[in-house]
């Protein structure tokens, strides 16, 4: 199937030169488990809708531990391998700056559906921010400002940068020994 992904040009804040755009993705919404069984069985699934929920969720919960036991998993739309985060002073395992994670890679049903995917430029888009969002990766939690060190994410639909000491946001990390 040929998808197509319609963008907006957002001028690269980074760079002089002023011809210089980056694409934006317009993203239509997001959409879960539930949400995806419901457009299969629009296209005719031949099992009822809680059948589908329960295989597919068991199937990601037995992905999630194969992984987190210590297999590579391809379940063909991705690729998970289990990595050790942080450095282990004295070769000594500690929660406080040693976390465990999952390295996640196209898998090649997701490289074919790439491959067949073209980009819709559909206009210029203004510098207003309209979302922002703070998440805690460790915590699964957003809004989350005090935590242990552990990935976090930003993720916004646009964030402006500007160079306007007095405003915006200011991102800092350190490292607490314990």
């Amino acid at each position: 199937m040929k998808n197509i992904l319609k963008a907006w040009l957002k001028k690269n804040q980074q760079s002089i030169d002023q011809t210089d755009y980056t694409a934006m993705v317009d993203i239509k919404g997001n959409l879960g488990l539930t949400d995806i069984v419901d457009e299969l069985l629009k296209e005719g699934l031949e099992i009822n809708r809680e059948v589908a929920l329960d295989i597919i969720t068991r199937f990601n919960r037995k992905s999630a531990d194969l992984a987190l036991s210590g297999y590579q998993v391809n379940n063909g739309l991705v690729n998970m391998r289990p990595t050790i985060k942080g450095t282990l002073i004295g070769g000594t395992w500690n929660p406080a700056v040693n976390w465990v994670d999952v390295a996640i890679t196209h898998g090649n049903d997701l490289y074919k559906a790439v491959a067949e995917t073209t980009v819709e430029i559909v206009g210029d888009k203004d510098e207003m921010i309209q979302r922002f969002n703070l998440s805690d990766k460790s915590a699964q939690s957003t809004g989350r400002f005090q935590s242990k060190v552990r990935a976090k994410e930003t993720n916004g639909r646009q964030l402006k940068t500007t160079g306007e000491p007095a405003c915006g946001m200011a991102f800092r990390q350190w490292l607490c020994k314990a």
